[in-house]
C-alpha cells in the first residue's frame, strides 16, 4: 500500500520543527533557530524537494559545512519514506545581527558562557553589550579580534575581566551593509539530494 501524500504545509511543518533542534556546533545548548540563523523552510508543490533558507552570522565562518551537514540531516529525518530533495542554502538578506538571538539564548551565553550579546536599543544610538559577570553596561573596547571572528574582546572596568561579546559596535550598518551586497558577499550555498 502506498503511503497518503504529504501536504507542502505539513511537510513544511515538519521539516521546520526537525532543522529547530539542530544545535549550533560552537554552543551545543543552543539551536540554530534560537541564534536566529534558520530563516525559512519551504517545499515545492508535490512536496518532493524542500530548501531551508539560512541566515549565517557571518559569511566565511568555519562551521557553515557542519551546520548544513546537521540541518540536512535532521530535514532527511523529518521525512523518512518520502524520496525527498533537500537543498540547504546560506542567503545574504536578511542579513543577521545579534537581535535575532533569542532572549533564553542571551541568558545562557552570559551565564555558561560569560558572552555578552551586544544589542540594539531604540534609545540608544549605538548597540550596547552588558558585563555577564556583574551586570555593567559600560564595557570598554579592547580588540575587535576575539576567538572567534564574530566576537570582540572588551573590558569590564567594574568587576576586572575581559568579556567576549558577539557582534561589534560598528554592526550592522557598516558591517551589514556590506554582508548585505550579494555583490560583495555571494550567497554560499550547499545542496543535497535524498539518496
Amino acid at each position: 500500500m502506498e503511503a497518503a501524500p504529504v501536504s507542502t504545509a505539513a511537510m513544511e511543518a515538519a521539516v521546520f520543527e526537525a532543522v529547530s533542534t539542530v544545535c549550533d556546533p560552537e554552543y551545543p545548548e543552543i539551536t540554530i533557530a534560537e541564534l536566529g540563523i534558520l530563516e525559512r523552510v519551504t517545499a515545492n508543490g508535490d512536496s518532493s524537494a524542500v530548501r531551508i533558507e539560512l541566515v549565517p552570522t557571518m559569511l566565511g565562518c568555519p562551521a557553515l559545512d557542519v551546520i548544513a551537514d546537521d540541518v540536512t540531516a535532521a530535514a532527511r529525518s523529518a521525512c523518512v519514506g518520502s524520496d525527498v530533495s533537500v537543498e540547504v542554502v546560506f542567503v545574504a538578506e536578511p542579513v543577521w545581527t545579534p537581535d535575532r538571538i533569542a532572549p533564553g539564548a542571551v541568558s545562557f551565553l552570559a551565564r555558561e558562557y560569560s558572552v555578552a550579546v551586544r544589542r540594539s536599543h531604540s534609545d540608544r544610538a549605538v548597540p550596547t553589550a552588558t558585563c555577564p559577570i556583574c551586570g555593567n553596561d559600560a564595557l570598554e573596547h579592547r580588540s575587535d579580534f576575539g576567538p572567534t571572528p564574530c566576537r570582540s574582546v572588551e573590558w569590564c572596568p567594574s568587576c576586572r575581566n575581559p568579556i567576549e561579546v558577539v557582534g561589534r559596535v560598528e554592526f550592522p550598518a557598516a558591517i551589514g551593509a556590506a554582508q548585505a551586497s550579494p555583490a560583495a558577499a555571494g550567497t554560499a550555498q550547499v545542496s543535497a539530494a535524498s539518496a
